[in-house]
């Protein structure tokens, strides 16, 4: 097969991958459950020099939800914490503290950030929704663009080659096209299934605040029904 065939497989290959790739940072970025690949955007600036948040702090997963950031230095705390929210805004961000033992036996309260992601309720599951959904589509026409460019470049580079080789090279196309398609749309069905769940996590904890008001004030009514039997 000649070269220049094999260059263009190559070529298509790398832009179905990237294309696949952005949709699913993009996805990351669109924060429902703590994903490392969302904090790779922040930029920090300490003394007029802009650097990477893993230059300069420490990241702790909290759960599936919370990130513990504890910087290196204790004066970079504030300039840490403003990077994350221009990047982040929807990140609820909390100064806490740990106690800590260092190895000569001494204890230092070591302070951090905790990031909690934002909850998914009504509002923002359906912007949620409509950006995964939008991703989706742009990563969805720039492959069938690049296919389409592919397969125009192949037909020409392939004149004067043997049936069997042209078949061959369709072939590859072919299965290299349904795997990334394959990849595309699992990346799509995870992503929308982790929004209904967190979705689902609001309404249910939603739900189990109003129980709980609706059981104090119960209880308030009986206490006072009860004082009053006492009263006479």
């Amino acid at each position: 097969m000649k070269r220049s065939v094999i260059s263009q497989f190559d070529q298509l290959k790398g832009r179905l991958e990237s294309y696949v790739a952005m949709m699913y940072y993009r996805y990351a970025n669109l924060c429902i459950k703590a994903e490392e690949l969302s904090l790779l955007p922040i930029l920090v600036v300490i003394e007029d020099e802009t650097k990477r948040l893993e230059d300069v702090a420490n990241v702790a997963k909290e759960g599936e939800y919370a990130f513990k950031i504890f910087p290196n230095y204790d004066e970079d705390l504030m300039a840490v914490g403003k990077a994350i929210a221009l990047s982040h805004p929807e990140f609820k961000q909390e100064r806490k503290t740990l106690n800590v033992e260092m190895d000569d036996g001494e204890r230092v309260e070591v302070a951090y950030i905790l990031l909690t992601m934002p909850e998914v309720n009504d509002d923002r599951y359906d912007v949620l929704k409509q950006g995964t959904n939008a991703f989706y589509e742009e990563c969805k026409m720039q492959m069938e663009t690049a296919k389409a460019e592919a397969d125009a470049q192949m037909a020409v580079l392939m004149v004067g080659e043997k049936e069997e080789e042209i078949e061959k090279a369709k072939d590859g196309v072919k299965e290299m096209e349904k795997m990334w398609t394959e990849k595309r749309d699992q990346i799509h069905e995870e992503k929308l299934k982790e929004i209904e769940e967190a979705h689902e996590k609001y309404l249910s904890e939603k739900g189990q605040q109003h129980l709980n008001t609706g059981a104090d004030q119960q209880n308030d009514g009986k206490s006072f029904d009860m004082r009053n039997m006492t009263e006479e």
